[in-house]
């Protein structure tokens, strides 16, 4: 069976990813580490593009 999510382990990209206007599947208390959350989302091309995005914008701003 073909997985069609993907898991966002950070934070700021999963907002990065939601103020884009992709919505989020789910979100769970990450099993190692109570203090964290995981992002489930629809993996898509156009949610890739965005992420790469936030790559670039994240490289100009720190």
């Amino acid at each position: 069976m073909k997985d069609d999510t993907i898991v966002i382990l950070q934070e700021r990209m999963a907002g990065w990813l939601m103020f884009n206007r992709f919505n989020k599947l789910s979100e769970k208390v990450d099993l190692k580490d109570n203090n964290r959350k995981i992002y489930v989302f629809k993996n898509s091309p156009e949610l890739r593009t965005a992420m790469a995005k936030y790559q670039e914008y994240k490289n100009i701003i720190m």
